[in-house]
């Protein structure tokens, strides 16, 4: 009787054996479906034998029986099943590169509709993304303008009135990294929508109150619900466009709508803020109006979550308490201590700076306790930061070190003009709007640069041209004309900032599995809010404390100027010793389009 016949299948090397589609492998830890048409290995030799792996670490020898046709299936399939018997020989663990090449052979259907989206589809759901950022950006930035139009309606302090702002800046910051993870966990198209929605409400409300406690509130649950949708948004990118240059464009588009929404919410903010008494309220309904166009085009444009995730949907609770609010009093103390009347003289405020950061220790240990002791996921696994070489972690350097430098730049030019050369804040505004206009152009350059130039060329250009920004202002002497160094600097900044920052979006992407998009884009955003913090913080305890030493107030802001330029050109240092050899942004780590390197 033939092989054929009894079931059984030849163990010659002489025979081949024509397989289905359908191969199933079922091992110790559960069934594995591989795809012939999707494999990327080519190896066809009859003498390759499957090989399974027990939860021991040992072999099981797989038996194979050939199982008849049905009658809804028109080829014979091959079922290996593991026998009882473990052999002794020891197996090599798959690297990282061969895991991910796993994981990359084992794309279902849907992603392949996603990579076949239309290019009409593509364009919009990239306008969609730029969207959200700029209405981020605008509810920031813009919000900030009506201040003094606010304080006066409602009858309140301008240091009062800042907490409108501020509330916003707080609620966002604090609400990235865990709703990072749950984007992840319950779908991000979900989550992207569900943020807009609450936005859109709560910026209504906005417009309604007239009393300045309540107003703080509601703006805290707007920023809460961006905070919701961007990190959804990083990762919808992450795992929609994975062929370049798509995929570089995305991110690029994804990033422009910052400088857009701070020149334009600065501008319309301004503008619609002057129109009456209550001109502010009209501008928070104008935000509210602008976020419907997102949330509506996402809901066709979009694709669905991949059902193919079998994400653990447990939820580490404990881990999100910690870092939420470890990251609310970090910002809440930074921030009170440039507002309250004593500054960090105020009791309080060093109290809630020392509890943020033994909190954020506690979340560092809570988080190993889980990855390595629990068996449900962590908010954010530790082990993150030491994949692939601590890449992950020098990319977040890279984002961290640029935002002490912009946000502390910001914060010194809008000082050395209203407080040093005694301008208005519109007068102020006209002055600096180059940098936001410049801003633009720089994301545009991003699209055709990153994908030319090697990463750490890239990281080095961006630190040097913010450093320079910085350094114009500290070493330009006084009287100088505008045009001749101040503007020089204002087109500078923009190309450092968003050279660093895009291209560490892309980085942050390629190192993070699909199933940690969006945490890699809400850890990346969050060092990034971190960092602004820290250097409107330090900025202004350096020009204060030096100026009060020196009866000098723009020696203290000379000083201040070298010191983000610190931060700046520590960019470039990270670049020459630790990404010397890093290739092009879309080869490093593990690219969407398959590749590993």
């Amino acid at each position: 009787m033939s092989s054929n016949e009894t079931g059984e299948l030849p163990t010659h090397s002489g025979r081949i054996i024509k397989l289905s589609r359908n191969v199933s492998v079922e091992a110790g830890v559960g069934p594995i479906a591989l795809y012939s048409s999707r494999s990327r290995t080519s190896s066809s030799s009859s003498t390759t034998r499957p090989i399974v792996q027990d939860n021991d670490g040992g072999e099981i020898e797989p038996r194979a029986t050939v199982v008849p046709d049905s009658p809804h299936s028109a080829t014979s399939q091959l079922q290996i099943e593991p026998s009882c018997t473990v052999m002794s020989t020891p197996t090599i663990a798959l690297s990282e590169k061969s895991r991910h090449r796993m994981e990359d052979a084992r794309r279902t259907i849907d992603e392949k509709i996603v990579e076949t989206l239309s290019k009409t589809r593509k364009i919009l759901l990239g306008f969609v993304m730029l969207m959200n950022t700029f209405i981020a950006s605008m509810m920031s930035n813009g919000v900030v303008v009506t201040i003094p139009v606010l304080a006066r309606d409602l009858s309140v302090s301008q240091l009062q009135a800042q907490w409108v702002a501020s509330a916003y800046s707080l609620a966002y910051g604090c609400g990235l990294l865990f709703a990072g993870r749950m984007a992840d966990i319950y779908g991000r198209k979900i989550l992207f929508l569900s943020g807009l929605a609450v936005s859109i409400v709560f910026s209504f409300i906005s417009g309604a109150v007239r009393n300045q406690l309540a107003l703080c509130i509601v703006r805290a649950f707007t920023g809460l619900g961006l905070a919701v949708a961007t990190p959804a948004g990083f990762g919808i990118i992450g795992v929609t466009f994975r062929q370049e240059p798509a995929r570089t464009i995305a991110f690029a588009v994804f990033g422009l709508g910052n400088p857009i929404g701070s020149s334009v919410g600065v501008l319309a903010g301004g503008a619609v803020a002057g129109i009456n008494a209550h001109g502010w309220q009209y501008f928070h309904f104008i935000l509210g109006g602008l976020t419907l166009i997102p949330l509506v085009l996402g809901l066709f444009v979009i694709p669905s979550d991949l059902a193919n995730q079998k994400t653990d949907r447990r939820i580490d609770w404990l881990g999100g308490l910690l870092i939420t609010a470890a990251l609310c009093l970090f910002t809440f103390s930074i921030t009170e201590s440039g507002i309250a009347p004593k500054g960090w003289n105020t009791p309080y405020v060093p109290a809630l700076l020392a509890t943020s950061i033994v909190l954020f220790i506690l979340f560092g240990f809570w988080e190993h306790h889980v990855e390595h002791r629990l068996s449900f996921p962590p908010i954010a696994k530790l082990s993150l930061f030491t994949r692939n070489g601590g890449k992950i972690t020098i990319v977040m350097l890279c984002a961290f070190c640029p935002f002490v430098a912009v946000a502390g730049w910001v914060y010194l030019t809008s000082v050395f003009y209203q407080e040093y050369k005694g301008y208005t804040a519109l007068k102020t505004a006209v002055h600096t709007v180059p940098a936001a206009i410049c801003g633009i152009f720089a994301s545009l350059a991003v699209m055709w640069i990153v994908p030319r130039l090697r990463t750490p060329y890239v990281i080095a250009m961006g630190g040097f041209f913010s450093g320079m920004a910085c350094i114009i202002y500290a070493v330009e002497p006084a009287g100088t004309l505008y045009w001749k160094a101040e503007f020089v600097a204002l087109l500078l900044l923009p190309f450092g900032f968003d050279l660093t920052v895009g291209i560490g979006s892309i980085l942050m992407s390629n190192l993070c599995n699909d199933n940690e998009q969006s945490v890699g884009g809400a850890l990346f955003q969050t060092a990034s809010q971190i960092a602004a913090t820290i250097g409107i913080c330090v900025s202004s305890l350096v020009t204060n404390d030096v100026a009060a030493r020196t009866g000098h107030y723009y020696t203290g802001l000379r000083i201040s100027f070298f010191l983000c330029s610190a931060f700046a050109f520590a960019i470039v240092v990270i670049a020459v010793i630790f990404m010397r050899k890093w290739p092009l942004a879309k080869h490093v780590g593990f690219a969407r389009d398959g590749g590993a390197h």
